[in-house]
């Protein structure tokens, strides 16, 4: 871990740094408050930001601590204390799961905020400009601190592990690499192919081979079929980059494989058991799907 001084010394920190910032001390306390309220709106934009924050009890402590911060941000003495207590931050950050792109995301809100406070209260001038820049590079400090803290309990939990957990550990993840490229190449070739057949059919309505009737209700449910395995080759690809596998991609699959069952069945009267049966499946798909999609949008 790097010292506070050292720290410092990378961004060009003065005693002229901390005079700008106590000048302007009135500032956190002033709006401590409208500043908890703006942070929280663009939190809860960020998404799968209330899994974080999943009660009121933890929202309200959250909040002090934020406005703590805010206040601190102008008034604490930046030694080896305030560089102590940015890494505890950090470090129950990593602790939790959070992303450390979310605190990169607020920091930039922090500085647009402030930005325009500043410019709000003192206007346009040479001093103004000075205490900005003061202000840019606290916030900097502020934000190398907190992602090299994630950095530094990543390591600290990787160097822990045994030889063979690390051995076991890179291998799964070459398996799990092969697994997703596969996954993913399987899926295109798929979806090559519906495009083939899709042209195939509307070769046959054209030449007359196969009704229209018939022939259109296909084509569309083959469309469907095609439009369920991009979303589902766009969800793997998110996958790969990071994000949640979300269940209801799979959902939807399903339902458009019956749906298409159920387009083609319908020209065939004498089938109105097996209609009746697969518009029940249609009807439970969803419901589920539903159900999903209200449960992973509250995450």
């Amino acid at each position: 871990m790097e010292t506070i001084e050292e720290l410092k010394g990378h961004y060009n920190w003065t005693e002229e740094d901390e005079e700008n910032l106590r000048k302007v001390a009135w500032i956190g306390e002033k709006y401590k408050e409208e500043f908890v309220e703006e942070f929280y709106i663009y939190l809860e934009n960020l998404p799968d930001a209330s899994k974080y924050l999943s009660s009121k009890e933890i929202r309200d402590r959250h909040k002090e601590k934020i406005k703590k911060w805010f206040v601190s941000l102008f008034t604490s003495k930046y030694d080896a204390q305030y560089l102590k207590g940015l890494y505890r931050v950090g470090e129950v950050h990593f602790k939790i799961g959070l992303p450390p792109h979310y605190v990169q995301a607020l920091m930039s809100f922090v500085r647009s905020y402030l930005m325009n406070i500043i410019n709000r209260e003192m206007g346009v001038s040479t001093e103004t400009s000075r205490i900005l820049l003061s202000i840019n590079k606290a916030l900097d400090i502020n934000l190398d601190l907190m992602i090299n803290s994630f950095r530094e309990e990543e390591l600290r939990l990787y160097h822990a592990m045994g030889k063979y957990q690390k051995i076991l550990i890179e291998n799964v993840k070459r398996i799990s690499w092969f697994f997703d490229f596969f996954i993913v190449f399987t899926l295109a070739v798929v979806g090559a192919f519906l495009i083939v057949w899709i042209i195939y059919e509307i070769w046959l309505i054209l030449t007359g081979v196969l009704p229209l009737e018939r022939g259109g209700l296909s084509v569309l449910g083959s469309i469907l079929i095609l439009y369920a395995i991009s979303e589902l080759l766009s969800e793997e690809i998110k996958h790969i980059k990071g994000s949640a596998l979300s269940l209801r991609i799979f959902v939807s699959v399903a339902l458009a494989a019956v749906i298409r069952k159920v387009l083609i069945l319908s020209l065939s009267p004498e089938k109105v058991q097996e209609l009746i049966t697969l518009s029940l499946v249609i009807l439970a798909l969803g419901v589920v799907f539903w159900l999903i999609h209200r449960v992973e949008s509250k995450l």
